[in-house]
Formats: structure tokens, sequence, C-alpha cells
């Protein structure tokens, strides 16, 4: 049965390291080159991973050892429903394009040591810090994580006036048909140890098996939220109200000695657990299964570009209500409405974002 421990949620985050690692999608190169479309391993492994997601997560769900629901949209009453997750995941794709990263691969990023990863990884820290801040008063109805039950997550079998069967007949057709395209009419990219539909496979055994230990889909963006809150909880001068409070923030003087009410530590750990998995696999996988970028190939990141692409990928993720692995690893196979729009929102943010800078 799932388990809300800490341990289980660091296996689960080893499990989805390793898986990451494995895949060769975290690589800075491939990501901007996706973004430049130039390189489309990050969508291949990306599809793979979200057609075996939507296979594993409802039959997870069918035999009781899973309760899943799409995740609600997320919206800041702007333009619609969905502004937020429109708004929030363009600059989510923006800061990947910046970073050459997302909130799950800045972590194999680090552990496989590559530089500009560390910079990533502090500037996507302090997007944490200033969405646990700032974030209540910017998103007027935040959005519910996939473990939660609620009747106001559209999804594209109620949409479409299809049954789920159907949907996911549709859904793996779709995937299946743009990878065999992509690999008959893409160019090819930089050598990958593992063919992306294989990456893409193991990613979504790391989602069984996440929900199989945690009960929870993968999602990398609250590890920085749940980072912001610890900051503000620990901070000397303030006693601070996370963001996912429905009240307002209000700074007062903490009580001496440890503060109240503590942050949760699941999401830390499972970042704990992906860097664990990430390191081991670089360390421990035969060398033929290992594409860890040198630093003369992999693309340069400038120090400043790096911290700012983070922080703007972070609070984008959170203003979206999740990142590539939430919304679109997870999210879309749990075919939430309010994922293929942020998912579609992040490719348009982050290609408009390569076109721009040549």
């Amino acid at each position: 049965m799932p388990s809300n421990s800490n341990l289980a949620t660091a296996a689960a985050g080893v499990v989805f390291g390793a898986a990451l690692t494995a895949s060769a999608v975290y690589s800075p190169n491939t990501i901007v080159g996706q973004m430049q479309l130039q390189d489309f391993h990050m969508l291949k492994v990306f599809l793979a991973a979200s057609a075996s997601s939507a296979l594993i997560i409802p039959l997870l769900n069918s035999v009781n050892l899973a309760e899943t629901s799409p995740r609600c949209p997320s919206t800041i009453n702007l333009f619609g429903p969905y502004d937020a997750n429109i708004l929030g995941g363009a600059v989510l794709g923006a800061g990947m394009t910046l970073t050459g990263a997302c909130p799950g691969t800045v972590l194999a990023q680090v552990a496989t040591g590559i530089t500009s990863g560390f910079f990533v990884l502090a500037g996507a820290v302090l997007g944490g810090i200033l969405w646990s801040r700032f974030g209540s008063r910017i998103k007027n109805s935040p959005s519910t994580a996939s473990g939660s039950n609620s009747s106001s997550s559209p999804t594209v079998p109620s949409v479409l006036k299809l049954s789920l069967p159907q949907t996911l007949v549709a859904f793996e057709t779709l995937c299946a048909t743009l990878l065999l395209g992509l690999e008959l009419v893409a160019k090819p990219g930089r050598p990958a140890p593992i063919s992306a539909p294989v990456g893409g496979l193991l990613i979504g055994i790391a989602q069984g098996t996440s929900l199989l230990f945690t009960g929870n889909t993968l999602g990398v963006s609250t590890v920085y939220e749940e980072a912001g809150h610890w900051f503000w909880h620990v901070l000397p001068s303030t006693k601070h109200t996370p963001s996912s409070s429905k009240t307002a923030s209000t700074p007062t003087t903490p009580p001496p000695g440890p503060f109240p009410g503590a942050p949760s530590t699941h999401a830390l750990s499972f970042a704990a657990g992906i860097l664990a998995g990430s390191f081991a696999f670089t360390h421990l996988a035969p060398a033929s299964l290992l594409a860890t970028p040198s630093a003369a190939v992999e693309l340069e990141i400038g120090r400043l570009t790096a911290v700012m692409g983070g922080c703007l990928m972070v609070f984008g993720a959170r203003l979206a209500g999740g990142c590539t692995s939430g919304h679109g690893i997870s999210g879309m196979a749990t075919m939430g409405v309010a994922s293929f729009v942020s998912v579609t929102a992040v490719f348009a943010g982050g290609m408009g974002v390569a076109a721009m800078l040549g």
C-alpha cells in the first residue's frame, strides 16, 4: 500500500532520477535543441512517458492500488479559467529555453555535474521562495494536485463525450503516430545510449513506482515551493503563511524556539531521491548506458541567465499548477484539460523565446 513516509517518497525519487538520467533527456543541449526544433529527443521521450503513464495510471486505479484525478484549472481571473495555465506554462517554457533545464531535469544536471545546473537550481529555489511569499496574492484559485478529488477538473473524455477507454485508445494512437513520424522525418539529434521510446517507458515505470510507493503521480515543481515555505519558516524576522493557504500571508513576530506547524518535507525528500538516483546511475551503470555530456561539448549557459531562467521556470510552473512532469507526464496521462493547455503553453513559450533569441 502507498505510504506517506519520507523514505517511500525518497525511494520513488530514486527511481525517477535514475530514469531521467538513463533517458538522457536532462542535457541542456537536448532541451534547448527541442525548443529550437533541431533535436526532438526530448519530445519523443516525453510522448513515450506520457503514453506509458496513461496506461499505468488507470490500471493501478482499476485495481485500487492508486487513486488519482486530473489537475484543476489554474486561474488568476484575467481572461478565462485556464489563464494561469497559459501564462504560467509560457513562463515555464521561456525559463526552460533560457536554462536548458526544467524543474526535474535540473536535479539530474546537478547530480551529473553539469555546471549550469547549479546556478539554475539556485534560481529555482529563489523562484520557490518568491512563490511561497507572493503566490497567494497572484493566484485566486489554487490548483489541485493529482491526488485530490474535485468535480471542477474538466477532462478530455467529458469534453469530447467519449468513454475513458475510447480516449485512451485515441491518445495512445496519437502518441504512437507522432513518435513514428518524428523517427521518420526529424533529423537525428545528439546520440543517446538508449532510444527515446525506451527512455520514456523507463519514466513510465517510475510513474508506476511513485504511485505504488506514495500514491502520488510524478511532479517536481512543488519541491521548490516547499523549499520556499521552509525559508520563510526558519527566517528569524518573519513568520510566514505559505502561499497555498487560503488566507493572506501576514508577517508576525515568531515565538521563541522552533516554529509550530513546520512545513512538510515530502517534496524535498523526493528531490533528494532524484539526486541520489541520478548520481547512482551515473556512477554505477555500464558506460554504454551513460550519456553524461562533457563540459567541452555541453551548451554554455551564463550564470546570470541560469539563475534568472531558473527563477522564471519555477515561478511559471507554480502559477500553472505543475511542470513538465506534473502536467506533461502525469497530468496529460489523467486526461486533464488543464494539463493539455499547460503543456501546449510550455512548448509555445519555449519555442517563442528560442525564435526571438535566434
